[in-house]
């Protein structure tokens, strides 16, 4: 029997299972030290308090015994792994394993040399921090319905994909409550700031400025070329010496690859993703695979692959294969990856979309992001209660 263990429950590990599952002679395990599958994809929403929790946690016990044969769900904090003697070493057990595919994703980066950032801002990476954000900005909100005075600064921190999808969710819920907010809407300020000279960089041109533009209608501040040089209790502090009042402030400045547990043998780039041979496989461990948030990912060329759920499920399904392949005596072949194109949710029933090389936007992009996530989320759902009846 070969034993394949799968270290994470997020889009790349839950793929991977998805296409290994059925495999002869096979048994899976999966480990996660937490008991639910984050759709972090979904948290601008659910910042907003346009989604609620049940859309963005799934059971990840019930998704694994929704399976035949089931798959073996532990939860538990991996501490290390032993590639010499294939074992995976958790606090209280060691499991061994044939094959391991490391698909533990990145937290949110607080870098250090900005003084006070990390004690003063919320990141998304976490539900657990997703969760207290959105229960702060509600409060805020619900003061000023209450009459309070006091004006309201919100600091986007990082205009990439992130940072714009929350900064334009929170700017539109504001809007929805105009009519009850009244003047005191104008006492709720959203900022956004990136050190590059634009948002989103590194997109197409229409895609940056639709996106521009619609944070412009939505009443959103954009400072850009804008350092953060430190951050203290009221105000954060830009190279420039300017000063911008916080009531809060949400940083989605970068990534740090969930890494630590890995040998220092194994290579690792400045954010903490680990180096992958073009098969996705650790340099020396053929058996041991990175993929999603953690490997560091390219294309044929060798250029960088973002961080996206799109590159997680990709590598995912490309490392299903090369393991079916190697059981059946087979070729394998290297990642070919390549970003097929993305989704901005910019507020409400409106979006940018990049898909094969067009580019449009408007409520047509919104209802076609609801349409992938609900047929992901539905397919998730439908394994979960599967699961549940199992059991």
């Amino acid at each position: 029997m070969h034993r394949i263990v799968v270290i994470g429950g997020g889009y790349g590990g839950l793929r991977a299972i998805e296409k290994l599952v059925g495999t002869p002679d096979t048994e899976i395990t999966l480990i996660d030290r937490n008991g639910y599958h984050y759709m972090q994809t979904e948290v601008y929403g659910y910042i907003a308090g346009t989604k609620d929790i049940d859309e963005l946690a799934v059971d990840l016990e019930g998704w694994c015994g929704g399976f035949s044969p089931p798959v073996r769900f532990v939860r538990g904090e991996v501490e290390r792994i032993d590639p010499d003697g294939s074992l995976v070493h958790l606090d209280t057990s060691a499991i061994p394993y044939d094959t391991l595919i490391i698909a533990t994703g990145a937290r949110t980066n607080f870098p250090s040399f900005i003084e006070g950032l990390r004690e003063h801002s919320y990141g998304v990476k976490r539900l657990e921090k997703a969760f207290g954000f959105r229960h702060r900005f509600q409060e805020l909100v619900e003061r000023k319905l209450e009459g309070d005075a006091e004006p309201i600064h919100i600091v986007v921190a990082g205009a990439g994909l992130s940072g714009v999808e929350v900064a334009a969710e929170m700017a539109y819920m504001l809007r929805r409550y105009k009519k009850t907010l009244g003047r005191h809407i104008r006492e709720i300020e959203i900022t956004l700031v990136d050190a590059c000279d634009t948002i989103l960089p590194g997109l197409h041109p229409f895609v940056i400025e639709s996106a521009r533009k619609r944070l412009h209608d939505l009443n959103v501040v954009l400072k850009t070329s804008a350092f953060i040089d430190r951050v203290d209790e009221t105000h954060l502090h830009l190279k420039t010496k300017e000063r911008l009042p916080y009531t809060f402030i949400v940083f989605t400045g970068g990534i740090r690859a969930i890494s630590d547990f890995v040998p220092e043998s194994f290579e690792k780039n400045s954010a903490g993703q680990l180096a992958v041979t073009p098969y996705l496989t650790i340099e020396g461990y053929e058996n041991v695979f990175a993929i999603g948030d953690v490997a560091d990912i390219r294309d044929p060329e060798g250029n960088p692959l973002p961080p996206t759920a799109q590159i997680a499920e990709k590598s995912a399904e490309h490392v299903a294969r090369t393991v079916i392949r190697r059981l059946r005596g087979e070729e394998t072949h290297p990642f070919a990856g390549k970003m097929d194109g993305l989704f901005i949710a910019l507020g409400g029933r409106y979006g940018v979309a990049e898909l094969f090389g067009w580019r449009f936007k408007g409520i047509g992009v919104y209802y076609l992001k609801r349409l992938v996530t609900l047929v992901y989320y539905l397919g998730i759902s439908l394994r979960v209660n599967a699961g549940y009846k199992i059991r």
